[in-house]
């Protein structure tokens, strides 16, 4: 996608005004967590991948917020969040 940051400084907003703390350090097991109002997100990433993470993490702050632990389901959250990812990357890139 080629991002120069502008997808990135809206996604971060956007965490803002969900309540949602963003720090980036290392991870071994995955690209990003959420947990309570917090964000973690990998910081050996490309931006793309980066902000697809995040949107990734945001959709699932949105979609699932209610739902318990949503590491136990049988996959269908992860898709949905991936799907929401991208239609909210590519939202934000038009503007």
């Amino acid at each position: 996608m080629n991002d120069t940051g502008k997808i990135f400084e809206r996604l971060i907003h956007l965490s803002r005004v969900r309540g949602l703390h963003v720090k980036f350090c290392p991870l071994k097991c995955s690209y990003g967590r959420l947990k309570g109002d917090r964000v973690a997100i990998a910081n050996d990433r490309s931006l793309d991948e980066m902000n697809f993470t995040l949107a990734h993490e945001l959709a699932h702050a949105y979609l699932h917020y209610d739902k318990g632990n949503i590491l136990e389901n049988d996959g269908s959250y992860e898709e949905q969040a991936d799907r929401a990812a991208k239609m909210l990357i590519d939202a934000l890139g038009e503007f």
